[in-house]
This record gives structure tokens, C-alpha cells and sequence, in this order.
């Protein structure tokens, strides 16, 4: 495996960031070089296009109280329209082609940036299967249920196998 290409650059921040980025990098036990390139490939690699995109930023907390009000006819219907209409627009906004490695790469970069859990990928062959453990409780498991499969199934017209729990939802494809 060859090793990645790096460039080397200089540049001058304002103090107080400074200050808070070596408490960060300590914090998480990473050096401010790492720190520094795990900000700098979030921002080229997701937060460009979502703002460009119109991505709108909430708490958790919120996002759980809109799910627990509403009714599971609606919420199905709004986890289907995301998943197979603005998935599918984000996808090819971002990357300009929906293919397999396109959509693994989007639900990767979905639950990556956008706080709906934490998400575990693995391929086997031509089998993909994900698993999403999350703190949305069991209608935010019915929301992500709905949209993984309305985007696998309108972006590669393929069913899912999907397990929920209250916590958790895992499928494959």
C-alpha cells in the first residue's frame, strides 16, 4: 500500500484558536497535525457541499422531539422523500455519478457528518451490509429504516435486508 501524499503548508491563526486546538488534539489523545487534518477533510469533504447544498444543522435532542411527535404515517413518508429524493440529488451534487461506491460513500459521509449515530460499513463480494446504533430511541430507528431503504432501492434498485431495534438499525444490500 503506498503511503498517502502530504504537502507541508504555513499559515497563521488567531491565538485563542490555537489555544483550543492543542486542548482538542490533547484531549483526543492525537497530534495537532492530525487534529488540523481531520478539520481541514471535513471541511473539503463535506462541509463545502453541504452548505452549498442547503443542509440545515440541528441538535440531536431536537431531531429526536420532531420524531417522537410525529405521527408514523408522516415520519415514513419523510424518511422515503429524503432517502430517495435529496439523497440521490446530494449524491450526484457531491460526486456527479450514483453507482455503489457512490452510495456507500454518501451513507459513510451521512451518519459521518450529520450526527444520526454512529455507522459500521463492511462489503463481502457484492453484499454490503451497514449497521447504524444511534440516540434517537424507536421512531428515529422507523426514520433511518425508511430512508436507507428508500435510498438503496432508488439508487440501485436493489431490496434491503433490515433489522431494527430501539437503538440500532442494520441492514444489507
Amino acid at each position: 500500500m503506498a503511503a498517502k501524499k502530504t504537502s507541508s503548508i504555513t499559515f497563521r491563526i488567531d491565538e485563542k484558536y490555537d489555544q483550543t486546538l492543542r486542548k482538542m488534539a490533547e484531549e483526543k489523545r492525537i497530534s495537532l497535525n492530525t487534529l488540523a487534518n481531520q478539520i481541514f477533510g471535513n471541511y473539503a469533504e463535506f462541509d463545502t457541499y453541504a452548505e452549498k447544498f442547503g443542509i440545515l444543522k440541528i441538535s440531536t435532542d431536537t431531531f429526536r422531539r420532531i420524531l417522537a411527535v410525529m405521527p408514523q404515517k408522516d415520519l415514513m413518508l419523510v424518511a422515503s422523500t429524503g432517502g430517495s429524493q435529496e439523497a440521490k440529488e446530494f449524491i450526484l451534487f457531491k460526486w456527479k455519478e450514483v453507482n455503489h461506491e457512490t452510495v456507500v460513500e454518501f451513507i459513510k459521509t451521512y451518519f459521518g457528518y450529520c450526527g444520526y449515530g454512529r455507522c459500521d460499513i463492511e462489503s463481502r463480494g457484492s453484499k454490503t451490509m451497514v449497521s447504524v446504533h444511534h440516540d434517537l430511541g424507536e421512531n428515529g430507528s422507523l426514520y433511518l429504516k425508511h430512508y436507507l431503504e428508500a435510498l438503496i432501492s432508488s439508487t440501485l434498485e436493489k431490496t434491503c435486508k433490515i433489522v431494527i431495534t430501539k437503538d440500532s438499525v442494520s441492514l444489507s444490500f
